[in-house]
């Protein structure tokens, strides 16, 4: 076997050769070969000995250590065993099981014997890949096959720094996945990282914060694996005590070898993890951590100030850090940051409450200070206009100091409301004045904190302009005409013209103030102003018109003698600008032409070009496209617009979808499923009857288009455009070279409900098939059963639950429309599997109602749902009435009596059987928990804005499950069952499709309501005794909170 081993070992090593030899071929054949050898008994051993070998050349061992990498994550696995066959567990299921690695527990113990030579490797590379494996093998085999390893990494600890390095290295890299022992090898790794932290003299800043990141991952597997706090107390407590201590202590401990401010952020991210997620633990420390993180944030703000900030002394920075090359002044920046983060959890807990209100205008003052404009940022935000429309929009992810300052005032002011404005007014009037003095002695810098003042003051308009004695907004202006006056900065004058924008339709704001203003932003628009500034101006643009769009004054009157100015200013930035900049430019292009149509009349050409140029070179931007599609739309619904965005629009997207631009090989190509978005935002938005060119150039050839694809994309797309062409002008659709229009959009809707197309296809099927029956269904003839034996066809193949809700809410549509004739057509047309239409129909639709979602969907198949059981009880139709749905119930327990405390994991083995349940029962089910739902969700919305308060650890406090899930579960309900009257602007297709169904009043209603007053009605029937004897006791209490007697 020795010889045999020796053979493959030099047929490895010379496949390893040509694996760095430059000639392809070689190595295409050296890859072939090793891909044999992985197969034999001591593949694994020997890549760790050349992994190991100093004496090879370290492209030979790197490329090894990475084929040992792999080649220990296929072996150790819980599905690396091997059975008797020689199949892993992993493969074993597999119809084409892949032949598995000869691995034995011989080979293991070698490759387990020789890798921790590697930690002491002088090539760092090395040494991690070593470590990794290390790790990765322990997650498996320590302790219990393992047992020596704690002793090697010890051992290593007290060794050189490169064993140090590689020993620390294996504990990040295992605790980072620990989970199942974590309780058996938590105590030992605690103890030791506790010691190198502690013994600063003998380990470097590397090692120690080696060891807080462990300890950090060691706090999150315990917190998540280990299921009481006795038991996570018992792993704690013999060295966590002393432990906090130390890092608290750390935080004030100066930079040099033991200290960094890499060490102190991980710390910091340590101490926020326990307050949020393991506070009983942190508490006994908290009245040394918050004096501490407070006073590192003070200390260094001025630093910040004069290093970062306003650059006027030099960095004592060292360069470069030793641990991973990163920038140290980045490195500072960063632990601000966490800090940062720290604080936001602190604000939102309730029990700091008082000690943040002690500090309040401090915080302010000290936030503010730190959301002021570096000269970086300020240097390439002129250079890189883009990167300023990323950084400064309020949904930017970049975490810069700035931003992440920012959004810690945003939460100031929502925890704290109207107690924050004194504390606000107090800490900009120091800001004042120290800017003020900084003005006067010659500083340059002045205007930053003033900017930064003005960006908190925008940012709290609502809560100014709701407690108007709160804060002196007159005297506040007064300061900003001074400021605007300075032009001390572009980014100042820009930042004073977009607080006035957002308070421009406040009283206070009045001639001949506000018409300085409009001059002053007329005049920053101007071609041989600073990108940022003209930027920062069409954002105040936009808020002028969109905030005095309604105004009657004579406010409304001076922005619209500007209209024309402001467009001029913004036509030349657009032809300067690129995507970022253009999506903001769009914003405020659509604010100005929804101004006034009359004035957008006149700017009409000009506009359309503007739009037809970001759309024909930016159509592949997804972003873009949405705000050009918001310009369009504008345009659409202007009468003095349309024809002429139509004349130039219309013939583009004729040509995309006739693949006209694709033969003349045009360098911006447009998708024809952008084109039919286009084409549908041009119909939708336009009034009845549609332009001929609509008729007889857009709608034919989207129909072609749409016939001869085979792109999904494309399809859905125009089956969207067809149903807004019929929504708008049915009877010019029909009457369409005489009625062949009609027979069109027929062909499409077979096309998309074609069984062998995609389930995408019919994403949005169920809207089309309403609308085509609902305008036109009185032309269709036998066609409407051809079209509902199709929707039919579809369903029994669909699995995608949106496609199943389109294609149900068709028949609840027809149900609400139609019962007679949905009731006959469901009852008479045989299912898939012999039963009837109406069987079918009902068990995919009840067995999914619960998880339906969207607004026009929920509404309708519930009230859809009230309309079958009404009829069922009322008129007792055996075709309703015999239909029985499977329903999975729990299985009768010889123990179902009993009153021991079920815990969750017992409860999902708990075994279930399938029965037949009648289906009017299964309707009121399913109406009782809709009913319990939808006020769920409205009683977790009218409390969201306290859902915080009383944040605490979940795991800490032991918390019943119960109430866990239901916290989780009222706001997953929240999103799924928000009411139609808490969306601020309802979907114009919901609208379209509910306008016929609106003629009866009981669709006007709230949903909550109309079902409250249903069940109450059904409560006085003389079956309702015979219902209450088919539900169980969670649907009883649901009748008993809405108080209906049993």
């Amino acid at each position: 076997m020795a010889q045999n081993s020796d053979a493959v070992k030099q047929a490895m090593f010379e496949e390893l050769q040509k694996i760095l030899n430059p000639d392809s071929e070689q190595r295409k054949s050296a890859e072939a070969r090793l891909a044999q050898l992985k197969f034999t008994e001591w593949y694994g051993v020997i890549l760790a000995e050349f992994t190991i070998d100093q004496q090879i050349h370290i492209g030979i061992r790197q490329l090894a250590s990475v084929m040992l990498k792999q080649y220990v994550d296929d072996c150790w696995t819980d599905g690396g065993d091997l059975d008797a066959d020689g199949v892993t567990a992993l493969d074993a299921g597999s119809a084409n099981p892949a032949p598995a690695l000869l691995v034995n527990d011989e080979a293991k113990r070698r490759i387990k014997q020789i890798l921790p030579e590697g930690l002491c490797d002088q090539n760092s590379k090395i040494r991690s890949v070593v470590a990794y494996c290390i790790a990765n093998i322990a997650l498996y085999d320590w302790p219990g096959d393992w047992q020596e390893l704690f002793d090697v990494i010890v051992k290593c600890l007290s060794g050189t720094e490169n064993s140090v390095d590689g020993a620390m290295k294996v504990l990040t890299e295992f605790t980072t996945e620990l989970d199942r022992q974590v309780g058996d090898v938590a105590p030992l790794i605690l103890a030791e990282v506790y010691r190198i932290f502690t013994a600063a003299d003998q380990y470097n800043v590397t090692a120690r914060k080696y060891a807080v990141d462990i300890l950090y991952s060691l706090l999150r597997s315990i917190n998540t694996n280990i299921e009481t706090r006795q038991e996570k107390t018992t792993i704690l407590n013999p060295v966590l005590p002393n432990f906090m201590q130390r890092l608290i202590e750390g935080l004030t401990a100066p930079n040099g070898p033991h200290s960094s401010f890499q060490l102190k952020t991980q710390i910091i991210k340590i101490l926020k993890y326990m307050i949020s997620d393991m506070s009983k633990f942190v508490q006994p420390y908290m009245g040394t951590i918050l004096p501490t993180i407070w006073q590192l944030l003070t200390q260094l703000a001025d630093f910040y100030v004069k290093v970062v900030v306003n650059e006027t002394e030099a960095a004592p920075f060292n360069g470069r850090s030793d641990h991973d090359g990163e920038d140290e002044a980045d490195e500072f920046v960063q632990m601000i940051l966490q800090i940062f983060e720290f604080v936001h959890t602190i604000i939102e807990m309730k029990k700091y409450r008082a000690a943040i209100m002690n500090v309040l205008t401090d915080l302010v003052y000290i936030t503010v200070l730190y959301m002021q404009i570096t000269e970086g940022q300020a240097q390439q935000w002129l250079d890189d206009p883009e990167k300023f429309v990323d950084d400064e929009d309020e949904q930017s992810v970049e975490f810069t100091v700035r931003a992440t300052a920012h959004d810690v005032l945003l939460i100031v002011g929502q925890e704290y409301e109207k107690q924050l404005l004194p504390c606000f007014t107090e800490a900009l009037g120091k800001h004042s004045a120290v800017a003020e003095v900084d003005r006067n002695a010659g500083n340059p810098h002045w205007w930053k904190i003033h900017e930064s003042s003005i960006l908190a003051v925008g940012s709290f308009k609502d809560l100014i302009v709701e407690s108007p004695t709160g804060f002196d907004m007159g005297q506040y202006l007064a300061l900003i005409k001074m400021l605007m006056e300075s032009r001390a900065s572009p980014y100042l004058l820009g930042r004073c013209l977009w607080l006035l924008s957002r308070f421009c339709e406040c009283d206070i704001l009045r001639q001949p103030f506000m018409e300085q203003i409009i001059i002053a932003t007329v005049d920053s628009l101007s071609v041989d102003k600073p990108i940022v500034l003209r930027i920062m101006t069409a954002r105040a643009i936009y808020g002028f018109c969109t905030n005095l769009k309604d105004n009657n004054d004579e406010r409304h009157v001076l922005i619209m003698s500007k209209l024309e100015h402001f467009f001029d200013g913004l036509l030349a930035l657009f032809e300067q600008s690129q995507n970022t900049v253009l999506g903001l430019l769009l914003e405020a292009l659509s604010a100005v032409i929804s101004f006034d149509v009359n004035v957008t009349a006149t700017l009409c050409p000009k506009v359309i070009n503007i739009t037809m140029n970001v759309f024909q070179k930016y159509h592949d931007d997804r972003f873009l496209l949405e705000m050009v599609q918001d310009v369009l739309k504008i345009l659409s619904q202007n009468p003095f617009c349309l024809l002429p965005l139509q004349d130039r629009m219309i013939p583009t997207i004729v040509s995309i979808l006739n693949h006209e631009q694709q033969q003349q090989g045009s360098e911006h190509t447009l998708a024809p499923d952008i084109a039919l978005d286009v084409l549908q935002t041009l119909v939708k938005y336009s009034q009845g009857p549609l332009s001929d060119a609509m008729i007889e150039s857009a709608f034919p050839s989207a129909v072609h288009c749409i016939l001869r694809t085979e792109d999904h994309s494309v399809m859905q797309a125009g089956g969207e455009c067809l149903r807004s062409f019929l929504a708008v002008s049915p009877e010019q659709i029909c009457r369409y070279q005489n009625g062949e229009g009609l027979n069109y959009v027929l062909q499409v809707t077979t096309m998309l409900l074609n069984p062998m197309n995609t389930e995408s296809t019919a994403s949005f099927i169920g809207r089309l098939v309403i609308t085509i029956i609902t305008k036109v269904g009185n032309l269709l003839g036998d066609s409407v059963d051809l079209l509902l034996k199709a929707v039919l066809s579809k369903m029994q193949l669909v699995k995608s639950l949106n496609v199943i809700m389109s294609l149900v809410t068709i028949f609840a549509h027809l149900i609400l429309l139609q019962l007679d004739a949905v009731m006959n057509f469901l009852s008479t047309v045989p299912g898939p599997t012999g039963e009837t239409a109406m069987s079918f129909v009902l068990a995919n639709w009840l067995s999914r109602q619960h998880l339906f979602y969207g607004q026009y969907e929920r509404k309708v198949t519930t009230l859809a749902l009230c309309k079958l059981f009404e009829h069922g009880v009322t008129t007792k139709d055996d075709r309703l009435n015999t239909v029985m749905i499977k329903e999975q119930v729990a299985a009768p327990s010889a123990n179902a009596n009993s009153a021991a405390r079920r815990t969750r994991s017992a409860t999902a083995k708990t075994p279930s059987v399938w029965v037949d349940t009648p289906v009017l029962v299964k309707i009121f089910k399913l109406l009782l928990h809709e009913l319990a739902n939808l006020r769920e969700a409205k009683d977790a919305h009218t409390k969201n804005q306290d859902s915080g308060d009383d944040r605490d650890s979940s795991s800490d406090n032991e918390a019943d499950d119960a109430s866990a899930d239901g916290t989780k579960m009222s706001f997953l309900t929240a999103l799924m069952y928000m009411d139609e009257g808490d969306d601020e602007e309802e979907d114009e297709d919901d609208r379209q499709l509910m306008a016929e169904l609106m003629n009866d009043p009981i669709f006007q209603c709230d949903t909550m309501e109309y079902l409250t007053k249903f069940i109450e009605s059904f409560s006085q029937h003389e079956n309702f005794r015979a219902f209450l004897e088919k539900i169980d006791e969670t649907e009883k209490n649901i009748l008993k909170t809405f108080n209906i007697a049993l």
